[in-house]
C-alpha cells in the first residue's frame, strides 16, 4: 500500500515541478501576486537572467526524474533548497500560504518521510 502512496505523491509533486518549470519558459499560466516581498524576490531572481532559468531547469529535469521513478532520493535532495525557499517565503510573507504550501510542500514532505532512510544513507 505504501508503494501506491509513494507513487501518488511522487507524481503529484513531479507533475507540478515539470509544469511550473515549463511555465517559466512558456508562460502558460500567469502567476498571481503573492505579496510585495515575494513579488520583489521573484522579480530579482528573474532580473539576474541566471537564477530563475536555472531553477526552472532543475524543476523540469528533476521533476521528470520523479515522474519516471529514477534517482528519487537524489531528486528530493536537489529539491530541498528550492522547497525551503518556497515554503519559507509563503509561510512568512503570503497571507494565503496554504494555496502554495498544500499542493507543493505537503507532497514533498510525504516523500521525504517515505524516503527518509535512503536520504540519510545518501548524505552519509
Amino acid at each position: 500500500m505504501s508503494e501506491y502512496i509513494e507513487i501518488i505523491f511522487r507524481w503529484a509533486f513531479g507533475l507540478q515541478m515539470v509544469f511550473w518549470g515549463l511555465n517559466g519558459f512558456f508562460y502558460w499560466v500567469k502567476i498571481p501576486p503573492s505579496g510585495p516581498v515575494i513579488d520583489k524576490f521573484v522579480e530579482a531572481c528573474i532580473e539576474t537572467k541566471f537564477i530563475m532559468p536555472i531553477v526552472k531547469l532543475v524543476e523540469i529535469f528533476f521533476g521528470a526524474f520523479l515522474l519516471l521513478g529514477f534517482a528519487v532520493p537524489l531528486s528530493l535532495t536537489v529539491f530541498a533548497p528550492l522547497i525551503f525557499v518556497i515554503t519559507g517565503l509563503h509561510l512568512f510573507h503570503n497571507p494565503k500560504h496554504w494555496g502554495v504550501l498544500g499542493p507543493i510542500t505537503v507532497p514533498y514532505l510525504v516523500l521525504i518521510f517515505l524516503h527518509g532512510g535512503t536520504l540519510l544513507r545518501l548524505v552519509h
